[in-house]
């Protein structure tokens, strides 16, 4: 391509030539994924008025340099940029309805290396590769040929020009609003994806900090036991469980009969009105073990865990996704994990049954996290072969035979989940001992279109499907007998809308445990509890009990 600058006038140098048009196309093409979710006229213009005020800086830049392979490198180099964030933007966007964020990157960084193979696995075929391969050679070459065509019409210049202003006007004073009035001011910058991706980083690097905190916080932390014989506590968190795929919610195929039978035997109640945080692990893992306690000194971001030891439990954590000093979160920093746990499995034990065997021997009363590893993608790598019963021919012929397949894998994790589950419950049943299940977040299984998976649930016509979630508790013959009128409160609890953030409460509360943080009244089966707590999920930006899904909504099946 021939760059040589155009000479002349300002509007000539700078947006009258294919270089300035070329650069425009590829902003517009890497900054619209910034707006895929809210195709509306003013955030088009704007993403037109932001391109065209990059691509003018970078022409400008770009017809300083004298030299003509200088000229070229610099270019090449800006158009890379734009190919490289868009390519990144909308591989995300066709496989997960969202776009690169700081979340993105903090996701990246708790990813374990299996997660990372099942990931390529499964998205980066050697078709798709083919296919981004030649969509990329493709744009580039109707990108060069469009801006020869546009920099030969005068209005094209003008119109251009005109965008451009306003762009720098919006700009200047968006600049003005955070810096100098302070107010929110932050977003025209995640309109274009140079400074989004920026910004992305930037805000990642908080979350080291926000570990020192953490550790600050949890590092002298009072708690006490009001009871002498306090039970053992068994807190199992689930991944991807969809209450929609599971036999105790209605579903149509039997995926939890082992569970399904401890709730007719009356061991086990199930409840209906349960919601998550967030539709990300990472997230949800900080709502639930971050205590929302009291704003005084030592009574504030408090893991739950630190109060049961420092109250006189033994604590442990098994895990099948989180390791220490593998990734780059708090599941993951060692010195929070000694301040919390007595003991954290160093590796993955392979499948969640054996996650279970791997449970130390602890004197009582003790206090076990398990966080399994449940129906994460790829579903079909979740289950031995012994557990598959479900096939494509179960389901619906209005599905793809690829579709069918997924579900039917699903399900069958969905199965052997049951069966892990089970197989908890039977190893504490001689124990004075409560266990509670719960789900992460939710999924979708092409329940709404073409999708499955979670992480995307405010771009979605409903979001019930990744946050409501199951959850279900069992106690022991021995806590039934020492702790009736407990018993009798879980099972009055069952219809009550929960938000898992609150069950660090609950879990002081049959514990016994004394500690600032502590509130009862956000116990949910104290009679204390609110008829309509807050449910603030998705950082805060939905009200669940007030959220109206898209009345045009009709699931596929």
């Amino acid at each position: 391509m021939n760059l040589k600058p155009a000479s002349g006038k300002l509007v000539s140098k700078i947006w009258g030539n294919h270089i300035f048009f070329v650069l425009l196309l590829f902003n517009i093409l890497a900054n619209a994924t910034a707006i895929q979710s809210y195709w509306d006229a003013w955030s088009i213009f704007m993403i037109l008025c932001i391109s065209a005020l990059s691509a003018s800086i970078e022409s400008f830049i770009c017809q300083l340099f004298k030299n003509k392979t200088l000229r070229n490198c610099v270019f090449y180099v800006l158009i890379a940029a734009h190919l490289f964030t868009a390519v990144i933007d909308y591989f995300l966007i066709a496989n997960f309805k969202l776009i690169f964020t700081g979340d993105t990157i903090g996701i990246l960084a708790e990813t374990t290396p299996d997660e990372s193979k099942a990931f390529l696995s499964t998205y980066l075929t050697i078709w798709n590769l083919l296919f981004i391969v030649a969509a990329i050679c493709g744009i580039i070459w109707f990108a060069i040929w469009l801006s020869r065509k546009l920099a030969k019409f005068k209005t094209a210049v003008l119109v251009s020009t005109i965008l451009s202003i306003i762009g720098a006007s919006v700009y200047v004073f968006n600049a003005y609003a955070h810096v100098v009035k302070g107010e929110g001011g932050m977003s025209v910058s995640q309109l274009h994806s140079f400074t989004r991706f920026a910004y992305s980083f930037v805000s990642f690097k908080g979350t080291y900090q926000n570990i020192k905190y953490l550790r600050e916080t949890n590092s002298n932390v009072n708690a006490t036991l009001r009871q002498p014989d306090a039970p053992s506590i068994i807190v199992v968190i689930g991944e991807s469980f969809s209450l929609y795929h599971s036999s105790l919610y209605g579903y149509s195929k039997p995926t939890n009969p082992r569970l399904s039978q401890r709730v007719q035997d009356g061991s086990m109640v199930v409840f209906d009105d349960v919601v998550s945080a967030n539709d990300h692990t990472g997230v949800v893992m900080s709502t639930v073990f971050i205590v929302n306690g009291s704003n005084e000194p030592g009574g504030k971001d408090v893991m739950f865990p630190t109060c049961f030891r420092n109250a006189g439990y033994k604590t442990a954590m098994l895990d099948n996704q989180y390791f220490i000093n593998k990734g780059f979160s708090w599941l993951t920093d060692g010195k929070l994990s000694d301040i919390m746990f007595d003991y954290r499995n160093p590796k993955k034990v392979g499948l969640d049954d054996k996650l279970v065997n791997a449970i130390p021997e602890f004197t009582d009363p003790q206090m076990i996290i398990l966080h399994l590893f449940g129906q994460h993608f790829t579903y079909s790598d979740r289950y031995p072969p012994e557990f598959k019963r479900f096939t494509a021919d179960d389901y619906s012929k209005d599905l793809s035979e690829e579709e069918r397949e997924i579900i039917a894998h699903y399900d069958n994790c969905t199965l052997f989940n049951d069966y892990v589950v089970d197989t908890i419950i039977k190893k504490f049943e001689d124990k004075n001992c409560l266990i509670i299940y719960f789900s992460d977040h939710g999924e979708e299984i092409y329940e709404i279109d073409d999708f499955m998976g979670h992480g995307n649930a405010a771009q979605r016509p409903t979001i019930k499907y990744q946050i409501r979630v199951p959850m279900m508790i069992w106690t022991s013959e021995k806590f039934d007998s020492q702790y009736p009128d407990v018993v009798k409160r879980i099972h009055e609890s069952n219809h009550k809308p929960i938000i898992t953030e609150n069950i660090a409460h609950f879990l002081f509360d049959i514990a016994g445990i004394e500690t600032k943080c502590y509130r009862p009244e956000m116990s949910f089966i104290s009679e204390n509890y609110p008829a309509s707590p807050s449910r603030l999920v998705l950082g805060s930006t939905i009200d669940y009990d007030k959220y109206k899904e898209d009345p045009t909504f009709k699931p596929r099946y």
